[in-house]
């Protein structure tokens, strides 16, 4: 691929991400073209294949290396026994987004996928795409610390745990870009609330277990 081709492709996934990132995934192409100065009309065909294509080169733009991806893994592993440690491992991952305006596009982006997407049924369904890493690590914690719930309460937890997470980042990176940083706690203070509630939301005592609906 040529210099120029991969600027262009650099300036339509940038586009692509600024604009999903504050008007959701359902940006029309010609909007994302205009956003990264294209006059040609199927920029994105010929570079991506399609609107998916582009939104899926999104995603793998911010894919951790393998290395990294195991790493990650091995370190939520490590804290299993330790909720808080373990809630707080992944909330300051997902904080890391907020260093720069890319980096919060992207998260607020994650939240926009996580909406779309039928995490519940993704999980059922077994898929081991690295962007569930978190998710399934969640699954196993509440499975560890609630070992009397059935499969579909851990999962509903591991996916309310994950979304809170997410949409608390992407929400204090969207004030963040729109200049209301004065209504924020510091960034620490953020970071410890959210661990706190979080690991209050995924380890809390579950009375359903023991309703008849439940019992299995």
């Amino acid at each position: 691929m040529t210099r120029d081709a991969l600027a262009t492709r650099d300036k339509l996934l940038r586009a692509a991400e600024h604009l999903f990132a504050r008007h959701g995934l359902d940006v029309p192409i010609r909007e994302i073209h205009a956003f990264a100065g294209q006059r040609n009309a199927s920029a994105i065909q010929y570079h991506f294949g399609g609107k998916d294509e582009l939104l899926d080169a999104l995603v793998e733009r911010h894919r951790p290396s393998p290395e990294a991806m195991a790493a990650i893994r091995a370190d939520l592993v490590s804290k299993q026994h330790e909720p808080r440690r373990f809630v707080e491992a992944i909330v300051r991952r997902q904080c890391a987004y907020l260093v720069d305006e890319a980096s919060r596009d992207y998260v607020r982006v994650g939240f926009h996928l996580m909406q779309q997407a039928s995490m519940r049924r993704i999980l059922a369904e077994g898929s081991e795409h690295y962007t569930l890493a978190a998710v399934w690590a969640e699954h196993d914690l509440v499975r560890a610390t609630l070992p009397g719930l059935p499969d579909r309460l851990v999962r509903e937890r591991a996916v309310a745990g994950m979304s809170f997470i997410v949409f608390e980042v992407a929400e204090r990176a969207r004030l963040i870009d729109d200049g209301q940083a004065e209504v924020l706690l510091d960034e620490e203070e953020f970071i410890v609330n959210l661990v706190d509630t979080a690991t209050a939301l995924l380890t809390a005592p579950s009375t359903l277990v023991t309703t008849k609906a439940f019992k299995s």
